[in-house]
């Protein structure tokens, strides 16, 4: 087995946890032409939803990248995101889990991982980056479960020397948009 070694020190405990009430579950179709962050994001937001857990189940993309870890070789970090990856379209989703939460600033941010299934059989997966991924004919189904009192606000992670959601307790003006 590969093993690495992070270049900071550990949190502890690494597990952080942080409860968190349900705002309410919804179903989502997002339509054709839809670049997948923006449209996700919009969509939760318009339901007064500033945090939730989302699972991408059912449509298709037009255009898709996505991308895999890779060694960082500047040693600041264990790993880093390499190139993207863009098989060819169309592109079936296979299943997705995501999670929205607040950046460094307080706005939404998605943060996504996918499996897909490309034009020549090919399976595929990996973070989605943003504004590469454009929601195809079929459109996209989403469930989304809205989350209230925590969620996820990005911040610095000393262990691995990158900004990365973090459980939040979080306050009425951040759980709501």
């Amino acid at each position: 087995m590969r093993q690495g070694r992070h270049p900071g020190e550990a949190l502890q405990p690494r597990r952080l946890a942080v409860a968190a009430e349900s705002a309410g579950e919804y179903r989502l179709r997002l339509v054709a032409g839809t670049e997948l962050h923006a449209g996700l994001v919009r969509a939760v937001t318009s339901l007064g939803l500033g945090q939730a857990a989302v699972s991408l189940i059912a449509g298709s993309f037009d255009r898709f990248s996505y991308l895999t870890g890779q060694p960082d070789a500047s040693g600041a970090r264990l790993a880093t995101y390499g190139a993207p990856t863009s098989p060819p379209p169309p592109v079936t989703l296979i299943g997705a889990n995501a999670l929205i939460g607040s950046d460094g600033e307080g706005a939404p941010l998605l943060h996504c991982h996918a499996v897909v299934v490309d034009a020549d059989g090919r399976v595929h997966g990996g973070h989605l980056p943003p504004d590469l991924c454009v929601i195809g004919e079929e459109g996209l189904t989403a469930h989304v479960l809205g989350l209230t009192k925590g969620g996820f606000a990005v911040a610095y992670d000393p262990e691995t020397n990158y900004p990365i959601f973090h459980p939040a307790v979080l306050g009425a003006e951040e759980a709501a948009l």
